[in-house]
């Protein structure tokens, strides 16, 4: 490979983006493992991309701070709920999950249907725009990302339990869902 036709000033962005959403989506993917709840990621990143969409429903303007709070809000939410099914009903916690997935995947499309860019929307949410990351966007995700692993190397999340757990989940996947998308945010 030619090392020296690489591009930084288009490549740099996109990779240190990449870098960011690794921080801590490896470390919450492997208690997701131990955990043996595999889909909550995905689930909780389909209610964050949720939020997003309910917030463009109601006409916030895109990449807006109020965007955000709408994605972390929703993703929040769903954090408490994974809490509650988990406490009230451990051997089907995974089905809930894709339950939940499965809900949130249709509101989604509902709150889409009546939009003519509706589809186009959807696109840049479930596989995301990470090539064209701005410096904006990467300062935000560097400070949620710094936050959670500082969190998670000083064993806040574990202290908080069940809910830290998801509630850390829900700000990292929602850092990171408008730029690698749904399912490379759960899948990181």
């Amino acid at each position: 490979m030619n090392w020296t036709a690489l591009d930084w000033g288009i490549l740099g962005l996109p990779l240190l983006a990449g870098l960011l959403v690794l921080a801590t989506h490896v470390p919450l993917g492997r208690q997701v493992l131990d955990r043996g709840i595999v889909f909550a990621d995905l689930a909780i990143a389909q209610i964050a991309g949720l939020g997003v969409i309910a917030a463009d429903a109601l006409g916030l303007p895109d990449g807006g701070l109020a965007v955000q709070a709408a994605a972390v809000s929703a993703a929040l939410l769903g954090a408490l709920l994974l809490t509650w099914t988990e406490r009230r009903a451990p051997q089907q916690q995974e089905a809930l999950i894709g339950v939940i997935f499965v809900l949130a995947a249709c509101a989604g499309l509902l709150l889409l249907a009546g939009n003519p860019h509706g589809g186009e929307h959807l696109k840049d949410l479930l596989v995301g725009q990470i090539l064209w990351v701005d410096a904006r966007q990467l300062a935000w995700l560097a400070v949620v990302s710094a936050l959670l692993v500082a969190a998670m190397s000083l064993g806040w999340v574990q202290r908080a339990g069940r809910f830290g757990f998801y509630g850390a989940f829900a700000l990292a996947v929602t850092a990171s869902v408008q730029l690698v998308g749904v399912y490379r945010c759960s899948r990181a």
